[in-house]
């Protein structure tokens, strides 16, 4: 958990800030907020935040002061600061003193903090490794073996900023185009007798198995980029990854290869299920692809199943704007919607940049700026309630979210429609 201060002398900014992000699901904690720069130092001091994000302008001290003082004290400390755009030229002083970036007021929103937030974390763990003096992780890896950690990575659970990383990690071993997950889940029920195999008769028969498909696809894959993954990094199932895919062809030799060696020698009934062919962001849908084809392999077991067959490909989209304008009276957050139709928010999120050409947040605010402008022009209530009722933590941010859509704060808007 990275923790975090937040200082700024405006108030309405700060508490902003606060209520902007689901803090936690980004692996983040707020650890205390300030109001002016002499406050913040005092709290940098005590609780020692992994990133502040502040105000250039504040009094007592400044953000600039603030920032030179805790680069000097606290060399690992990162810093996004806040500006207006008359604080251009300090913006600009501020990323000399090694700020990592810098969000102007106006046109901050969620994901423009979430963004900067990740760049502010990943800047951490670089600063904490050269001051521990310690070397990158995964030093002295073969390239398959440091390909097979990171895209396990890409599976584990954790996601988001992790794969983020994963990826960026496999673009540099050149293992990122053209890549696909392949899982081997085994079935051992048609075997005679097995519910009288002990724990490790068991253990046995599985990793015979296991070794017959590893010298497979190592027959197959030949040429290709290909590597196992570690135990346990597809739950139950032997996971493979591959990069430098024409098509899908390898893939279909390598389950009718294994078929056939299984066939003649044991009853273990084996099925073959294969991701998208997937290159650069696009392999953040890796984990929702794998998800989706257990998924949908544990309710109807077939011997092959790619993601171009899979009823996975449905339209995610349409369900998650149904379920915005169901919800549009509350704050609604792409977990929640992810949550909701039983999809990753990382993959939610590609989903809606591929079909809509907008991240789902954008969807979010605009439905809400036309539903706005339905009770504005009602005329029955005023701005800080409409802001209100459409679930906005307070009616500044609001105003900000109108004007990005309108061109117009919602006065204008409501005076216009009431002169017309």
């Amino acid at each position: 958990m990275y923790r975090v201060l937040l200082a700024d002398d405006e108030p309405i900014i700060l508490s902003g800030l606060q209520f902007m992000l689901s803090w936690d699901r980004l692996g983040c904690a707020i650890c205390g907020a300030a109001r002016n720069g002499q406050q913040a130092l005092e709290l940098a001091e005590t609780h020692r935040p992994d990133i502040v994000i502040c105000d250039i302008n504040m009094p007592l001290l400044t953000g600039l002061e603030l920032l030179e003082v805790c680069a000097q004290r606290y060399p690992e400390m990162v810093f996004v600061m806040l500006t207006n755009h008359q604080d251009f030229h300090m913006a600009q002083q501020s990323l000399r003193n090694r700020a990592v970036d810098y969000l102007l007021k106006i046109d901050l929103d969620e994901e423009k903090l979430a963004h900067a937030l990740r760049r502010a974390m990943d800047e951490c763990e670089k600063r904490r490794r050269l001051c521990a003096g310690a070397p990158s992780s995964g030093q002295g890896d073969s390239p398959a073996e440091a390909a097979a950690r990171h895209a396990a990575r890409l599976l584990s659970p954790e996601g988001g900023y992790e794969a983020e990383r994963a990826i960026a990690a496999l673009e540099e071993l050149g293992a990122a185009r053209r890549c696909a997950a392949v899982l081997l889940v085994m079935d051992p029920s048609a075997i005679p007798n097995i519910g009288s195999f002990t724990q490790e008769e068991r253990q046995r028969l599985f990793s015979f198995h296991r070794n017959l498909a590893l010298d497979a696809a190592q027959k197959v894959f030949q040429g290709l980029g290909f590597t196992p993954l570690p135990p346990g990094s597809g739950g139950d199932a032997t996971v493979f990854f591959l990069w430098g895919l024409e098509d899908a062809t390898p893939i279909a030799q390598f389950q009718a290869r294994l078929s056939a060696a299984f066939r003649d020698i044991s009853q273990m009934r084996l099925s073959v299920l294969s991701t998208g062919v997937l290159s650069g962001p696009e392999l953040m849908d890796l984990r929702p692809q794998v998800e989706l084809l257990r998924r949908e392999h544990a309710l109807s077991p077939r011997p092959f199943l790619t993601w171009s067959q899979s009823i996975g490909k449905a339209d995610y989209v349409a369900a998650a704007r149904q379920y915005v304008d169901s919800h549009i009276l509350e704050r609604v957050l792409v977990q929640d919607a992810a949550a909701a139709i039983g999809i990753t928010p990382n993959y939610l999120s590609s989903l809606f940049k591929r079909q809509l050409g907008q991240n789902f947040m954008d969807y979010v605010n605009a439905t809400k700026v036309k539903y706005a402008c339905a009770l504005l022009r009602d005329g029955k209530h005023m701005v800080y309630e409409v802001s209100h009722i459409l679930g906005y933590d307070n009616a500044y941010y609001f105003t900000k979210v109108f004007k990005r859509y309108m061109k117009m704060t919602p006065k204008e808007y409501q005076a216009g429609s009431t002169r017309g």
